[in-house]
């Protein structure tokens, strides 16, 4: 698999990721631009919804500890994946912005970048002992098959994935991910949805309103919160998300499964869970 990828590095755009060599530019053409050149510059750093549905990868990632994650394990909330390497000029120069974006989404979604440097942890490590990246998580791509996979053209290369691991976007080449308009937010698939849920011992309600607030009230009103929505919410399975606002944080799910409420025993479509602040508290609940 090594093999490939180097075949597939070697074949990047170099507007990609670095320069050309001072013997090649001697023996480029005038500085007249093709029509294909210009397409393909004017699609660098574009977002592109052509693969939006498309399952994530399945394959494993090593941790700088020697641990293995895929990005199943990220489920629950988005996951903004960014294809990198050390010696890639432009991934480098935008990799603090992705930093201050993952800054920025703690808590409503991850930003993993996957290293795709041949010479593994031993290149990688150095370099990140230099640039202090504290927010962000970096992985290694030991197989060197992630680019193959996304049919990513060069690097770097970033992808954004729902909640429930399915691709939104990708958009090849740099961008200002932490500037206004620079992460693309996605929009809201199918009508807004309102939701209501209820729980008891100790008693507590959940509004959610999509594209806009949950509003949270537990602990029989000794706690309350607000925390922006997630954009869509499926409502036919399993919906999962998380959020923060401040120092506080909301993780949801709600699965469609018959309910009803201890109390009053109405009858409810949903159960619902929920852990406000690491507390977990359980219930039941319906669309408004």
């Amino acid at each position: 698999m090594r093999s490939v990828m180097v075949a597939i590095l070697v074949l990047m755009p170099l507007s990609a990721c670095g320069e050309a060599k001072e013997a090649d530019k001697a023996d480029a053409p005038a500085p007249q631009e093709s029509a294909a050149q210009a397409a393909k510059k004017a699609e660098t750093g574009t977002v592109d919804t052509s693969r939006a549905g498309t399952a994530a990868p399945t394959q494993a990632f090593a941790r700088a500890d020697g641990g293995k994650v895929t990005l199943a394990d990220y489920r629950g909330k988005p996951v903004l994946v960014n294809l990198w390497a050390t010696w890639c000029a432009p991934c480098v120069a935008e990799m603090p912005a992705l930093d201050r974006l993952a800054k920025a989404k703690a808590g409503e979604m991850a930003v993993v970048g996957i290293s795709q440097d041949l010479q593994g942890w031993e290149k990688v490590k150095p370099f990140l002992a230099k640039a202090k990246l504290q927010h962000m998580t970096i992985l290694l791509d030991e197989e060197g098959a992630l680019a193959t996979t996304l049919g990513a053209p060069g690097l770097p290369f970033t992808v954004l994935y729902d909640a429930a691991g399915k691709e939104i976007w990708r958009v090849n080449g740099p961008r200002e991910w932490d500037q206004p308009g620079g992460f693309p937010e996605p929009a809201a698939s199918g009508p807004p949805v309102r939701f209501h849920a209820v729980g008891q011992e100790p008693g507590w309600t959940m509004d959610i309103a999509t594209g806009h607030n949950v509003e949270v009230i537990a602990d029989y009103g000794s706690k309350t919160a607000t925390f922006k929505a997630p954009a869509r919410l499926a409502l036919e399975g399993t919906s999962n998300f998380a959020v923060s606002q401040g120092k506080s944080s909301l993780a949801v799910s709600i699965v469609k499964k018959a309910c009803e409420d201890t109390m009053s025993g109405k009858p409810y479509a949903y159960t619902v869970t929920m852990t406000l602040d690491d507390k977990r508290y359980e219930g039941c609940g319906e669309t408004l």
